[in-house]
């Protein structure tokens, strides 16, 4: 697994060389929806076992929804199919039998962003066990160069000043579709009405450093924290509280964001006593210059929609968190 790590790590810097001397004002912009993965191959792979490894990789279901959604959404296309436009789209995994087993990356080779992972072997069962020893490096690959593209697209028209570093002391880069539902020196609450039935919105506040008491587990206080803040600050009608839903598990990850601790926190909010859920995503970001967790929240009320790539946008917007 190592040597194909490094190997895929290699071809990137390659492959990043190789359009260096061009004009890249001569490539074309790439086409394709957020989380959309072109897979070039054969039908009669596509639909035999490897198809379904395939399957079983990149559109395996995405944590932290209330349904099944995919991680990505595959279209499949055969490889006599695969040139002129079809060859722009942004994200293409190209699968093919050979005479020697191998996993290369192109990237920006016939259009701009672009990322090509070529995935060769002697027989199906060759590129099956190739894509389980990558598996995890190609999909956050992916992820992350999608995460890149959706910031990429907020930046095409943002919203303007909208006071975080006065009050918050950060900056964050906002689309400018979303509107102020609520704004204090205490939290931030900023809310984009969808075409359908529903929202997507962003939560700001702090906590003094205190409320991640030492010993306690992260999720306990994450928690505690968010149905105490939630049931306070969001208006819900019939005395009714948001607050998290206890039956689904809580997934956190430990990260940092500009050398700061953060936690990333992905679950299930609900209102108690009424029929309204949906997915929330929150970064709890410690912050000891300011003696305080920056707490950025991003939560989905859709009913009717895939929230996939709503709560996506969501956590593209809040990693842009800057702090002055």
């Amino acid at each position: 697994m190592k040597k194909l790590f490094f190997l895929i790590t290699a071809v990137i810097f390659l492959s990043c060389g190789e359009n260096s001397d061009k004009n890249q004002s001569y490539i074309p912009d790439s086409v394709g929806g957020i989380n959309g993965l072109q897979v070039v191959i054969t039908d009669a792979l596509w639909q035999g076992p490897l198809g379904d490894s395939i399957r079983a990789v990149f559109a395996s279901p995405v944590q932290g929804l209330p349904q099944e959604e995919p991680l990505f959404t595959l279209n499949q296309l055969p490889l006599a199919q695969f040139s002129d436009f079809a060859r722009t789209y942004r994200n293409v995994l190209h699968i093919s039998l050979t005479e020697r087993d191998t996993v290369a990356i192109r990237q920006n080779a016939y259009a701009q962003p672009q990322t090509i992972v070529f995935v060769q072997g002697q027989q199906p069962e060759d590129i099956i066990r190739q894509l389980s020893d990558t598996q995890n490096e190609l999909t956050q690959m992916f992820l992350d160069r999608e995460l890149k593209e959706r910031q990429r697209r907020t930046l095409i028209s943002p919203l303007g000043d909208h006071g975080l570093q006065g009050d918050f002391g950060i900056d964050l880069k906002i689309p400018s579709a979303y509107r102020a539902a609520a704004q204090t020196k205490e939290y931030y609450w900023l809310r984009k009405e969808l075409k359908a039935n529903g929202t997507t919105n962003i939560l700001i506040y702090q906590v003094p450093l205190a409320s991640f008491p030492e010993g306690i587990s992260p999720i306990v206080s994450i928690q505690k924290i968010r149905d105490s803040i939630g049931a306070a600050l969001l208006p819900v009608e019939d005395g009714s509280k948001f607050i998290t839903e206890s039956s689904y598990e809580l997934l956190t990850e430990q990260t940092t964001i500009q050398n700061r601790l953060c936690y990333v926190t992905k679950g299930l909010w609900t209102i108690d006593d009424a029929y309204m859920a949906g997915p929330f995503v929150s970064f709890a970001v410690r912050d000891e210059s300011r003696d305080r967790y920056l707490i950025m929240e991003g939560f989905t009320y859709a009913p009717s929609m895939a929230k996939r790539d709503l709560q996506f946008e969501l956590e593209a917007i809040l990693r842009t968190v800057e702090f002055q």
